[in-house]
């Protein structure tokens, strides 16, 4: 009897798996999915008939630059963004043409843009209104000459002198 009740917890243990293990191979493979490209194309068409000068953009990019336009596209219901590059340092973009669902910035903001692909990840305003137009520099107004002439040497146009010789005394 010392013998059997070991074995019968060996077989009982070595059943218990073979059950497991045959539920698993049991089940059917689960179907992949199937990729249907009729939609996509009728997509990408539409959107390339509205705007043909979309960027094509591949993998992860970034452009710094100056918003120059941002229209909404009805038809679409998005934003069509213009980005014109000031910095191509390390790979930048030097323009991109994009459409995005809400309004990010405006025209005329210094803009740093981060692309996954064609979609915007995210876009930062650096500085905004940088190229709205500025005023003429104010040229300061010419002081008549009789008041001051431009020999005369006053507080305002005293010049001082590099000194030559320094003492010093200590008591």
């Amino acid at each position: 009897m010392k013998n059997f009740i070991p074995y019968r917890s060996f077989f009982v243990s070595c059943a218990t798996v073979a059950l497991l293990m045959q539920g698993c191979a049991l089940t059917s493979p689960q179907k992949t999915p199937t990729i249907n490209t009729k939609n996509v194309s009728k997509e990408t068409q539409s959107v390339a008939s509205t705007n043909p000068k979309l960027s094509n953009l591949v993998g992860r990019n970034y452009i710094k630059g100056i918003v120059t336009s941002v229209k909404r596209d009805d038809g679409l219901n998005t934003w069509n963004y213009i980005i014109e590059g000031i910095d191509t340092s390390n790979g930048k973009l030097p323009y991109v043409n994009f459409n995005h669902k809400s309004v990010q910035a405006n025209e005329s903001d210094l803009v740093y843009a981060t692309f996954d692909g064609n979609h915007l990840t995210e876009m930062l305003v650096i500085k905004p209104g940088f190229m709205k137009a500025k005023r003429p520099p104010v040229m300061p107004k010419k002081k008549n000459s009789g008041e001051k002439s431009a020999g005369k040497r006053d507080k305002e146009h005293q010049i001082l002198a590099i000194p030559q010789e320094e003492t010093i005394r200590l008591n």
